[in-house]
């Protein structure tokens, strides 16, 4: 006899009798059944619900909640900003300004520096503040780091604030032009003249020209030199032009005004303090 034994042929699995009822009374098994069909392999028919969807719209209720929290504390600190900057550019004004100044607070959020009362930094710019009775426009800035305030921003202390007062040349030519008073010399022009100094400006009238140095006199005072004019000018017996004295307005929390400058844009005054106080 032949030791070969035929293998059992592969074929589809038994299948369950017709007669026997499934779940849904048919003879064949429903749709849902566990095994083979539309169900899939393997699939509770009956089983539980996913959770996955539901988890997921939860996550996004919550991230909606957490967006709308924070615009309302956004819109809230904004506000609340407005306000410290208006109070502030009121004070500045109150202490010796003609104009009321702009003022901006950085940094984010703006409640949490109140609260710490130490706004890290505010920066202040004002244009045409005007000096020397009335008649020449000065444009001030100025930045104050380390700002402590009181609860009612009725007044604060100022770690340290630097600034400058800029005398544009345009405005300096307008004065000059009717404070000077002399015939023949209706207009003057002003350039830096960095060959003579770094405080040295140069006056161009026209029929003449001539070299003036800028130096401060007193705690708010800056004077403004000339020399003798040359060309035309000299032999109209417009030999010179009187020193100009400009007062710089008073400038807010204890600005101590410094040596004046010049450059392409005009006169420079710095002024700077620390450890100084801004009040009403």
């Amino acid at each position: 006899m032949s030791d070969y034994q035929p293998r059992a042929q592969r074929g589809w699995p038994a299948q369950p009798p017709e007669d026997i009822p499934g779940p849904d009374g048919y003879g064949q098994a429903s749709y849902g059944q566990a095994g083979y069909g539309q169900a899939g392999y393997g699939q509770a028919p009956y089983g539980p619900p996913r959770r996955r969807r539901r988890r997921r719209r939860g996550w996004i209720a919550l991230l909606v909640v957490v967006v709308v929290i924070l615009a309302i504390l956004g819109i809230g600190d904004q506000v609340a900003r407005s306000y410290a900057e208006n109070r502030i550019a009121e004070q500045i004004q109150s202490s010796g300004l003609n104009t009321k100044p702009s003022v901006s607070i950085a940094g984010w959020p703006f409640l949490t520096q109140v609260a710490a009362h130490d706004i890290k930094t505010i920066n202040i710019s004002a244009n045409n503040v005007t000096t020397t009775g009335g008649k020449l426009p000065v444009n001030f800035t100025a930045t104050a780091t380390g700002v402590h305030p009181d609860s009612s921003f009725n007044s604060a202390t100022i770690d340290h604030i630097s600034g400058q007062a800029t005398i544009t040349y345009q405005a300096l030519d307008t004065y000059l032009a009717n404070a000077i008073g002399i015939q023949a010399l209706s207009s003057i022009s002003f350039s830096p003249d960095p060959s003579a100094g770094p405080n040295v400006v140069k006056a161009d009238a026209g029929i003449g020209s001539v070299d003036a140095t800028v130096v401060k006199t007193g705690a708010n005072q800056i004077t403004i030199k000339f020399g003798s004019l040359s060309g035309l000018a000299s032999l109209l017996g417009s030999g010179s032009i009187p020193d100009q004295i400009i007062d710089i307005p008073q400038l807010p929390a204890g600005l101590v005004v410094g040596q004046p400058d010049v450059n392409s844009q005009g006169i420079v005054i710095p002024a700077s303090a620390s450890n100084t106080t801004l009040t009403e």
